[in-house]
């Protein structure tokens, strides 16, 4: 467990916490419309954030005015976990004094928790499990939704707590500071910008380079700037890809090395994302910006009108004639 080092744990006492166990970028997009709707019912007009370090909440909700804090909980793994994470969530409350903890989830570990900290008002999806015999006050979500998206999960939740939210819109904002760091580094180079999303969580999600290669080359009249933007992990190969060059009238820049909230202050700027279904992809689709998500055999995603769809089988198959095409027309 570690404390928002920028916020002293008495500051938050009192508040509504929010717990997101979810561990991706993705995850966090999706939760912000709820996370904003429990903060708007509140006096104070803001809430506590406990979640995991991978969704990277600390850079990218900077410009977040309903959050006063930003505390991480560690994914746990082996024998101990459960004892660990019951821990973990007690020490967060006996921290943070909150008066309230909301749950975005089914799991009863952060519930046992909270209660043992003495937090008086504790909700969760419940869903059929022990989180909802005494560890959490109603209303549940029922079992049949178990199997449901997150997002249908979300807001059948918001329904049940009377929550108002109008717009799954995620509607996020980089900081000022992030968007003066790409405007100083990147503001001269031509346009249009194109950011390709290269990497994913998965390599059954993930469309080769030499497709993204090949779309460059399809769009070469197009002229600008291509950024390649996915993990550490994807810089070498992205490295290896682009020292063959560069189509005539295009700029090509390896990005993969961009801090989280850079990189999304980047997709703000860009003119058109076009990646795999990923975190870049939501956050692309978050902050705004016109994203062709490329989707393998996974369920698409609806939720942005920002969010432009192409799905295949076999992302290994998918034809960079028809990507160029899609990204043509949205390029306009």
């Amino acid at each position: 467990m570690t404390l928002d080092p920028a916020v002293p744990a008495e500051a938050g006492r009192g508040l509504v916490m929010v717990y997101m166990p979810d561990r991706g970028v993705g995850d966090l997009t999706w939760h912000l419309p709820t996370l904003r709707a429990i903060a708007a019912q509140t006096p104070e007009k803001t809430v506590l954030l406990a979640a995991r370090p991978s969704s990277r909440a600390r850079d990218l909700l900077g410009a977040e005015t309903c959050i006063t804090a930003i505390d991480y909980l560690e994914y746990r793994s082996g024998t101990w976990r459960n004892l660990q994470e019951i821990r973990d969530f007690h020490a967060l409350c006996r921290a943070r004094r909150p008066r309230a903890v909301w749950i975005l989830e089914k799991i009863d570990r952060p519930a046992i928790g909270a209660a043992l900290a003495g937090v008086p008002d504790r909700r969760g999806f419940g869903m059929g499990h022990a989180q909802q015999r005494w560890l959490t006050h109603g209303p549940y979500l029922p079992k049949a939704m178990r199997p449901a998206h997150r997002i249908d999960k979300l807001a059948a939740f918001e329904a049940a707590h009377g929550l108002a939210v109008t717009s799954r819109e995620p509607a996020m904002n980089p900081t000022r500071t992030a968007l003066e760091t790409v405007d100083a580094r990147f503001g001269a180079l031509p346009r249009p910008w194109v950011v390709y999303g290269v990497g994913a969580s998965e390599a059954r999600r993930m469309w080769p380079l030499d497709g993204f290669a090949a779309l460059s080359a399809a769009l070469a009249d197009k002229g600008g700037t291509r950024f390649w933007l996915g993990g550490f992990e994807d810089k070498a190969r992205v490295d290896a890809l682009l020292a063959a060059g560069s189509p005539d009238g295009v700029t090509e820049l390896n990005v993969c090395d961009l801090k989280f909230d850079v990189g999304s202050a980047l997709m703000a700027r860009a003119d058109l994302f076009v990646g795999n279904n990923s975190g870049p992809m939501n956050l692309s689709a978050a902050v705004g910006t016109t994203t062709l998500g490329l989707f393998g055999p996974d369920p698409l995603l609806d939720y942005s009108r920002h969010l432009h769809t192409l799905a295949t089988d076999d992302l290994s198959r998918l034809d960079a004639a028809s990507v160029a095409v899609r990204a043509r027309a949205l390029l306009g």
